[in-house]
């Protein structure tokens, strides 16, 4: 069964409801307890005077005549068939939209949001929805790109919503889903399963004082007492608390940093993450309120660099930076959001400027590109096209390990004729760099990825970053994450738990993506302990990751502990209800229950809602195999290969399912398809080969099975099945040099033996 992980993938583009119902909303979530901006500002005016303005500020906004930057003066921006048409009548800011397909329709701007390097304008549509339009306005000077309408994706001439994940009118572009909770204060999403609908609302409308300090009465009634009064205090920035004695290069803290809310603060809504619950106060610690993405291959390239909008949390925790106790608020304050000093000044109040801001360091001209610390150490990749954001991993260049890995070489964006070899030697040769030689600089995790100039593919690269105490521990947390994708057997039981015992909680959340691929007894071993764990998060992928495990095998005590992180994880998918894939592992868990109808209902909701979502049509598939109704499963598995023509999973599935219902030669085409076009899967090739021999077509069994193991991507099921259809023909020395082969592959593998004897018997007389 497939069950898919509620990844909540956040995008810059989203809504609310009419004004009139919105004021209305605002009244529902406010309390006495959560007091607004303005009485905060009555006592602290300087930090006001410093927030007004900010990003944080113009997250979103009601239109008018000082919040809208577009003209709206009826100019018209037409892409592929749709013309989109922007004015303003009176202090209403209207789109007119014409499509090839439809008759015009007019759309009132209802909020903005954001408002550099772009803005957004979002209109209401049914169900308490709130979508941002595809055209946004960009807000750089007309001298530098700017000043103009310009499309957010590929083609607007996109099919309608049910059928393209990123229609502006699908989730993707959903304010309520994707981005209503990081842009204003005290959202309650408020979606209602049953109608499709939403009643989102906010106690203010963008990111205000107590989104970052939570309610602020209690402060207000006492503001002298214990820290305030405040329910999320930070530690107080001061230069102060870093000290560089002379001769020292780099500043170090004068006390170690104590747990800090800033990071959990800031984190909740900088990083990519998937919420477990709606409206989460603020300050709550990130593990407790979402569970983080890890440093996974589709979000970040190999050696960690940023490829996705992944929202800087991620980065910044593999930093040298983090590591040293560095907080948000040492670079940027807290209120305006602006950086603390301008250009190499701001890193120069921790790194000695005679030793880093200097030619020998950075081997360019002073003033020149390259000379500046971002050029080299914060390389900016582009989202929603104008949108340049840093690296906040902070990477020292390599270029080789970058080439070999198919990463961006950060060399190459001034220099890209020259190539990683030449930019390697000149930080070798002291061209650049000349104050540390090669050989004195820390080792990175990312060297285990290469060797000889090659990346490495086999799966103990990921076990040896997992268990250097050297990487971060994000970096841990993800190894043990494509460690468990990748794997063929794991590590002894015992020093699995050693691992377990000494990580933190992150890395306790990517053991369990290696743990959940074990058989049951040492799974329900290493896992039933963090069904207690003080991280919600963890606890409640514990609880996932046994979701398949029946109650008999699992301790007494275990039981209603693996209850509870059920019960957590049912209402983390809940709170997500309107995502397809919530509602996929929201069937899931009715499956493991023995709620058939429950989880059919879930899987209907989840294809209505999303057409275009894969994985619910072929779990749903699972289903209707599982109930016998194998002729149900294989309609399904054709949609899904349908609409995901290039997802080899689908078609293996479907290939199984009509090898069920007896279309042979249909189940052979799709099998040997899938097993093409993943050679490295010998799971597949696996059944493809048994799908011949059911046919009859030993010998073309045989032959496929011999090139698995010849090709380097077999494993010891390709093997044992090989040596079993060589005896099954009557090829005893046939059977015997497969099994010496098998050996020699997987040493540790006790069934070759027992194989050898039972062909001995056999050769008895």
């Amino acid at each position: 069964m497939l069950i898919v992980s509620s990844l909540i993938v956040i995008f810059s583009g989203c809504e609310g409801e009419s004004a009139s119902d919105q004021e209305e909303a605002t009244e529902s979530v406010s309390s006495q307890a959560w007091i607004g901006s303005a009485a905060c500002m009555n006592c602290h005016p300087n930090e006001g005077a410093a927030w007004r303005g900010s990003h944080h500020d113009r997250a979103m906004e009601s239109p008018g005549r000082e919040t809208v930057h577009a003209p709206f003066d009826g100019e018209e921006f037409e892409e592929a068939g749709q013309v989109w048409q922007f004015v303003r009548e009176a202090d209403e800011y209207w789109v007119e939209l014409r499509a090839s397909e439809a008759g015009p329709e007019r759309l009132r701007v209802l909020y903005t949001f954001g408002a550099w390097p772009l803005q957004q304008y979002l209109v209401e549509r049914e169900g308490g929805r709130f979508q941002a339009l595809p055209v946004a306005w960009d807000t750089r000077p007309k001298a530098g790109g700017g000043a103009r309408w310009f499309s957010l994706g590929e083609d607007l001439a996109s099919p309608p919503p049910q059928g393209d994940p990123l229609h502006w009118e699908a989730l993707a572009y959903n304010w309520n889903s994707q981005c209503a909770s990081c842009h204003s204060t005290r959202l309650v999403k408020a979606f209602e399963d049953s109608t499709n609908t939403f009643e989102t609302a906010f106690a203010e409308i963008d990111v205000a004082c107590e989104a970052c300090h939570g309610p602020g009465a209690r402060h207000q009634a006492n503001p002298e007492g214990p820290d305030g009064f405040l329910e999320v205090a930070f530690e107080s920035f001061s230069p102060d608390r870093w000290s560089r004695p002379e001769g020292q290069r780099i500043a170090s803290r004068r006390e170690p940093l104590a747990r800090d809310a800033e990071l959990d603060a800031c984190g909740g809504c900088h990083a990519r993450r998937a919420a477990l619950s709606d409206g989460a106060s603020p300050g709550t610690p990130i593990l407790d309120a979402h569970r983080p993405s890890l440093v996974e291959a589709d979000l970040y390239f190999e050696d960690g660099q940023i490829r996705e909008e992944v929202y800087v949390w991620g980065s910044f925790l593999q930093s040298r930076m983090h590591a040293a106790g560095v907080r948000c608020s040492d670079c940027h304050d807290p209120h305006s959001l602006e950086l603390r000093r301008s250009g190499n000044a701001l890193c120069s109040g921790c790194h000695a400027p005679a030793v880093f801001d200097v030619a020998a360091h950075h081997g360019h001209l002073p003033g020149s590109d390259g000379s500046a610390c971002v050029d080299c150490h914060m390389p900016e990749r582009t989202y929603m096209k104008v949108d340049e954001r840093g690296d906040h991993s902070f990477p020292v260049p390599r270029p080789r390990i970058a080439e070999a890995l198919g990463a961006p070489n950060v060399c190459a964006s001034c220099h890209a004729g020259e190539g990683a070899e030449w930019a390697a030697q000149a930080i070798e040769g002291g061209e650049v760099g000349g104050r540390e030689p090669a050989a004195a600089r820390a080792p990175h995790w990312t060297e285990t990825l290469v060797e000889e100039g090659a990346p490495r593919s086999d799966s103990k690269r990921w076990l040896e970053i997992a268990t250097d105490p050297r990487a971060p521990e994000l970096i841990r947390a993800s190894a043990w994450a494509r460690y468990g994708q990748e794997a063929v057997g794991a590590p002894p039981l015992d020093f699995l738990k050693a691992r377990l015992r000494s990580a933190g909680s992150l890395e306790r959340l990517g053991f369990i993506e290696t743990a959940r691929r074990l058989a049951p007894a040492p799974r329900v071993a290493l896992l039933v302990p963090l069904l207690e764990d003080r991280a919600k998060a963890v606890r409640i992928a514990a609880a996932e990751a046994l979701l398949d495990i029946s109650a008999s095998e699992l301790p007494g005590a275990a039981r209603s502990a693996l209850a509870r992180g059920l019960s957590e994880y049912r209402e983390a998918q809940e709170a997500n209800a309107e995502r397809p894939e919530a509602q996929v592992n929201l069937a899931s868990l009715a499956v493991a229950y023995g709620e058939h109808e429950q989880a059919r209902v879930a899987y209907g909701r989840a294809i209505k809602r999303a057409p275009y979502f894969v994985p619910a049509y072929v779990n749903l598939a699972d289903l209707e195999r599982a109930q016998g109704r194998d002729a149900a499963s294989v309609a399904r598995l054709r949609e899904a290969v349908g609409l995901a023509p290039d997802q080899t999973e689908v078609r293996y599935a479907l290939g199984l399912a009509l090898h069920r219902t007896g279309e042979t030669e249909e189940a052979l085409t799709e099998l040997e398809r899938a097993s093409l076009e993943a050679p490295e899967d010998a799971r597949l090739r696996l059944a493809y080969a048994l799908s011949l021999e059911g046919a009859g077509r030993r010998t073309d069994a045989l032959s496929n099975l011999e090139e698995g193991v010849r090709s380097g991507w077999a494993n010891a099921d390709l093997y044992h099945t090989w040596a079993s259809l060589l005896r099954e023909a009557g090829d005893l020395s046939g059977a015997r040099a497969a099994v010496a082969e098998w050996q020699n592959a997987f040493p540790s593998d006790l069934r070759p033996g027992a194989f050898l004897q039972d062909l001995e018997l056999r050769s008895l007389p």
